[in-house]
């Protein structure tokens, strides 16, 4: 089985995070048919692998609420043996389409919660991160065309604020060093200075900062720097005598070229927000078979006539993953 053991995040490049008891490498098989009338099947595997090595520690029932494996959520589960012998824990759950309209009711069905508080029937991680998880959202549509009639099919793999919860952990330092330089900054004033420093962190992220060495980061962000620095010495100005473009230098610096502490960051996600580290170690195959003959599609290979997307969950924490299949039925 392959595995993704690696979590992509920007405060230090990739981050190797063991797991636990029902924790390990994780493939998450999401198999759609499309039929020319509308209907279809979705078949879902989810293949778990146990090790014994590992700091994050989840119950049973944690593991199976962070991931909506449950039997409430239309999962069964088994024990099975792999080509090597090797015992693995498999999750299936199977959806009918019945036509057009009802392909809408599979988005967020697939769901990971980063974590859990006692509403949800158990807890694991932080309860204020409950609000933070991992979604699908599916559309389906056909049209006709001059040349017969056209099918298409996507899906969109996102995250809800996971993104603002990893901007505000970077965010940390800033606010600290902010308020032992300028304790009596009025209210406004530092709202203004921590929101330079957000969007920068958020833009620079979207440029690809979290991807970065050290090295292409300075390369990359010193004009930026350079500029954030006079405009938060402005924001400051003449209210304080001590408003500095050095000190601010250093702070920017820091925050947008310097790498965190990795143990930190481990410790923090596996306290908080477990839900993310198990879906860092997963990968998620996407099959799609359609009907007819494809016109389009960003599939990562085709396997026999089968459309296939390779992908770990935090590809999608900044920008969105799309599958996209276009498909031509002759009638």
């Amino acid at each position: 089985m392959k595995c993704i053991d690696r979590i992509r995040r920007g405060f230090a490049g990739a981050l190797v995070l063991p797991l636990a008891l029902l924790g390990g490498c994780m493939e998450y098989e999401v198999e759609t048919q499309l039929n020319a009338d509308g209907s279809g099947m979705r078949s879902e595997r989810l293949v778990l692998d146990e090790t014994d090595d590992s700091d994050l520690a989840l119950r049973p029932e944690a593991f199976k609420g962070l991931m909506h494996v449950r039997e409430k959520d239309g999962w069964s589960y088994k024990k099975e043996a792999d080509e090597d012998g090797d015992e693995i824990n498999v999750f299936t759950r199977r959806t009918p389409i019945r036509g057009w309209q009802t392909w809408s009711e599979l988005s967020r069905r697939i769901h990971i919660a980063a974590a859990a508080g006692a509403r949800a029937g158990f807890r694991a991680g932080d309860p204020e991160y409950a609000d933070v998880g991992f979604y699908n959202a599916v559309q389906v549509e056909s049209g006709q065309g001059a040349e017969g009639r056209t099918i298409t099919f996507r899906e969109r793999f996102y995250w809800e604020n996971l993104a603002g919860v990893l901007v505000d952990y970077e965010l940390r330092g800033f606010r600290q060093s902010l308020q032992r330089r300028y304790p009596q900054l009025a209210p406004d004033r530092r709202g203004e200075l921590v929101g330079l420093a957000r969007g920068a962190v958020w833009a620079t992220a979207q440029q690809g900062r979290w991807d970065m060495s050290e090295s292409e980061r300075v390369r990359t962000f010193a004009p930026l720097v350079e500029h954030l620095s006079a405009e938060a010495a402005r924001i400051v100005g003449g209210r304080q005598p001590a408003a500095s473009e050095d000190f601010f230098a250093a702070e920017f610096q820091r925050l947008l070229m310097e790498e965190e502490d990795e143990e930190e960051f481990e410790s923090v996600l596996e306290q908080k927000l477990p839900g993310a580290v198990l879906a860092g170690n997963t990968l998620l195959v996407v099959r799609l078979k359609m009907p007819g003959r494809v016109l389009e599609a960003n599939a990562h290979e085709r396997d026999d006539g089968t459309l296939v997307w390779e992908f770990s969950p935090w590809e999608a924490v900044i920008v969105p993953v799309e599958v996209y299949a276009e498909s031509r039925v002759d009638e």
